[in-house]
């Protein structure tokens, strides 16, 4: 017995144990490894032919088979094609990177960015499940989040978007404004609630988000409720130049407000006599000083641009299109030449 416990005491014998118990785990590791790998692999393979394009052009199909060109290649050349516009072309692309691509950095990049193609594309359902699977290879990414909350909001899925938000929102980013328009947005196509109640709720939420102002403005415009003038004078009209200008005036006459910039317009569009000193903006002076001297041929285009990203746009938007930034849109009027039914409707 003593001989047997003096062997189990040997240096070597104990070595031996160690390095056998660290190849086991090397083992198992590696296989593991492997393992999921392969399930990684899988996993994509399966994402592809659910989202796989066709295409007939012959050119690019050669172009999709060359397995010479580098992956960076492969990636630059499909954002030039979302670039431009051309979303099949860059959908084929960012697949067959994905499919080429082993990184997990890679494959996260690359499914972000085939989720943004697919959004910009109009493929809102598909647009999500990417991000979603992008999002299963690192739950951070906050462009991931930030474009499926969007997506789920052009989807009106509301409580969705609201709950990326969240997310959002843990990571550090500031979201309040982004969560008071989609609350907005839910109130609006809240089917159970009247005309009156939605807007009622929607003013109240004006101290903490004035920039619904024109979804109530609107409102009031689209269902043909009266508009309460008292609360109305109070908003900023700046951020309703446009819908002031055409707005009819046998649903609201713009003249019985008394804000100066209203009855600026009022002036320019000849609903008033011109008795304005001072004009906020230089057009509306020019169409004042017009409609003084009789001539009505004149009237006012207006271009967007985003305060945010600086981009213009010839079409209204809450959430720009470009950023998706929320009320970032600074209305800019143009002096242009007036159609014959801007003529009439003025006089």
């Amino acid at each position: 017995m003593g001989g047997m416990f003096l062997e189990y005491r040997d240096p070597m014998v104990g070595l031996i144990i160690l390095f056998s118990a660290i190849f086991v785990i090397s083992f198992v590791n590696y296989w593991w490894g492997a393992y999921k790998n392969k399930e990684e692999k899988a996993g994509i393979k399966d994402f592809i032919k659910r989202f796989e394009i066709v295409s007939d052009e012959g050119e690019f199909k050669l172009l999709l088979k060359d397995k010479t060109i580098p992956l960076e290649s492969l990636v630059l050349l499909a954002h030039g094609y979302g670039k431009s516009g051309d979303f099949e072309k860059a959908i084929g692309l960012y697949l067959l990177a994905l499919d080429r691509t082993r990184k997990r950095e890679e494959k996260e990049y690359i499914l972000s960015e085939l989720g943004k193609t697919y959004f910009n594309a109009g493929f809102l359902r598909r647009s999500c499940e990417v991000f979603l699977d992008s999002l299963k290879l690192h739950p951070r990414n906050e462009e991931s989040l930030k474009h499926l909350s969007v997506s789920y909001e052009k989807l009106k899925e509301y409580d969705r978007a609201i709950e990326v938000l969240d997310s959002l929102e843990e990571l550090g980013a500031k979201v309040t404004k982004q969560k008071d328009y989609l609350m907005a947005l839910s109130i609006k196509y809240d089917y159970k609630l009247n005309n009156k109640e939605k807007i009622d709720k929607l003013t109240s939420m004006l101290k903490n988000a004035p920039f619904l102002q024109r979804k109530i403005f609107e409102l009031w415009q689209i269902t043909g409720e009266k508009v309460d003038l008292e609360l109305f004078e109070t908003f900023d009209h700046k951020k309703l130049l446009d819908m002031l200008w055409m707005a009819d005036t046998n649903w609201f006459d713009i003249s019985t407000c008394k804000a100066p910039l209203v009855q600026e317009i009022c002036s320019a569009r000849g609903l008033i006599q011109a008795q304005c000193k001072k004009y906020t903006y230089f057009e509306l002076e020019v169409l004042s000083n017009l409609q003084s001297v009789g001539y009505k041929k004149a009237s006012l285009n207006f271009e967007y641009i985003c305060s945010e990203c600086k981009n213009s746009f010839p079409i209204h938007s809450h959430r720009c299109p470009n950023c998706q930034a929320i009320a970032s849109a600074s209305i800019e009027p143009i002096i242009t030449k007036g159609s014959y039914e801007d003529s009439v409707s003025f006089q």
